[in-house]
């Protein structure tokens, strides 16, 4: 007897090559500042953000770690249309939709420089920057919520919710981090923040791959 077809839910590559071109963006511009700051930014001690009161000659570094941010929203936006267009759960779009203003936040609004006192910008880039970090993975999570077989996340379920706790744990480290810094700075300890929050954009770069690859393979599918 011939088998009953499964409907799958609509995937667009269009959408999954998007992402993909702006997350490979978003890394060669981050890869371009710490090759050409790595004298006047610290990637074991200073943060990502601090990258904006880098100099390029004459030029600020602002403008390129603005683009870098933009590019990473813009690519994940390519992720959430298809993620829509796949029909995923609102509280998923919702929550990607978080994480793609808490990066714009991030890519105009300045962290506080080092060592002066905490402004009204300063504090928005930092809850912008946290809340951006927490909404990604809880996206993931609930995106790998147990469907239908048909679903094209479902084959990398695994994948993606390993993702997903290490970039829970990654935050902990950070704000862990973050937390013992205030704490011991007067007594001249630091603690290296910098290599903590790039670990941290590392798993989330993996995990947004692993959320991408389903829209491309589902396609690559449909079309054998």
């Amino acid at each position: 007897m011939p088998r009953t077809a499964i409907p799958r839910p609509a995937v667009s590559p269009v959408h999954g090559r998007l992402a993909l071109v702006g997350i490979g963006v978003a890394v060669l511009i981050a890869a371009d500042l710490h090759l050409r700051l790595s004298t006047q930014v610290s990637p074991v001690w200073q943060t990502l953000s601090e990258y904006v009161y880098g100099r390029l000659g004459d030029r600020s570094a602002a403008p390129l770690f603005g683009a870098m941010c933009l590019a990473l929203a813009l690519g994940s936006l390519a992720l959430l249309a298809g993620l829509v267009r796949a029909r995923r759960s609102p509280a998923v779009v919702a929550l990607l939709g978080v994480w793609c203003a808490g990066l714009t936040v991030c890519a105009t609004v300045p962290v506080d420089p080092d060592g002066q006192a905490r402004s009204f910008d300063g504090q928005l880039h930092n809850v912008a920057a946290l809340t951006a970090f927490l909404a990604l993975p809880t996206a993931a999570w609930l995106l790998t919520r147990r469907g239908r077989p048909s679903c094209p996340w479902e084959p990398r379920r695994t994948s993606i919710r390993r993702w997903a706790v290490g970039s829970f744990l990654s935050i902990a480290v950070v704000l862990g981090g973050f937390v013992l810094t205030l704490l011991t700075r007067p007594a001249g300890q630091e603690v290296t923040l910098g290599l903590f929050e790039r670990l941290l954009f590392t798993v989330d770069l993996a995990l947004l791959l692993t959320m991408v690859r389903p829209l491309l393979a589902a396609s690559r599918e449909d079309r054998d």
